[in-house]
């Protein structure tokens, strides 16, 4: 049998253990409030020296037989395209084929054909083959295919851009710190993202032009783009 002093001292203590759990929890939520969050961006531009060429492959026919052999012999020809502009082995990556059934209602008849599909994506330097290509696919009716200016200094570039970002932020958060009184502590947290664009930014004079002129005599640059979120501590 329990004394009842002893019985009062074990409620007594078991409410100062939870008065101290949260006291703690309320200490905790408040260190992680004190901080600075700076979203910066910040851009790199680069010369734009490469094509990213993608072109679909795809058939369509009554069988799956008839539509693989019909695949594989626009493959054949993509192929040897691809040879006759000189494009490099390590410049050609793509997927393997898809097949797939495909159903279509009409006239209350539902009918049913067997379609393929297969990316092909090709990199390329020299801009003048960039409309003959396309030229030569629509005459082997090919129907999906698009391209989009890369270049080869892309990894350099959005490291620069990372850089640049880094140091806005640094600088964005001192300058809050010392114009608000506060201290600034060390960084606790870091995420960033990354992206690039390719548009136009000079064209060729008059007198370089000429009656063969087009799009492509208009030079382009890639902006790489750095998207940056750095919380600061305040101490």
């Amino acid at each position: 049998m329990e004394l009842p002093g002893r019985k009062i001292q074990r409620i007594t203590l078991a409410v100062s253990f939870l008065f101290f759990g949260v006291s703690c929890n309320t200490i905790a939520q408040h260190a992680q409030e004190r901080q600075i969050t700076i979203n910066m961006s910040a851009s790199e531009m680069l010369p734009a020296d490469q094509i990213i060429f993608n072109i679909d492959i795809n058939a369509e026919a009554e069988t799956p037989q008839k539509a693989f052999d019909m695949h594989k012999q626009r493959e054949s020809v993509l192929a040897n395209l691809l040879k006759e502009f000189e494009i490099h082995e390590d410049d050609i990556n793509h997927e393997p084929i898809r097949i797939n059934k495909r159903y279509r209602n009409g006239n209350g008849n539902e009918s049913q054909t067997t379609v393929t599909n297969q990316s092909v994506s090709v990199t390329f330097s020299d801009f003048e083959i960039y409309e003959k290509i396309q030229v030569a696919l629509i005459e082997n009716n090919f129907d999906s295919f698009n391209g989009q200016f890369s270049s080869t200094k892309l990894s350099e570039g959005k490291d620069k851009a990372l850089i640049k970002a880094i140091e806005a932020a640094k600088e964005k958060a001192i300058l809050i710190a010392e114009n608000s009184g506060i201290e600034l502590g060390s960084i606790s947290n870091i995420n960033y993202s990354d992206h690039e664009i390719g548009f136009q930014r000079k064209a060729m004079s008059a007198y370089e032009m000429d009656s063969s002129a087009s799009m492509m005599d208009f030079l382009q640059t890639v902006s790489v783009t750095a998207n940056i979120n750095i919380s600061f501590g305040i101490e």
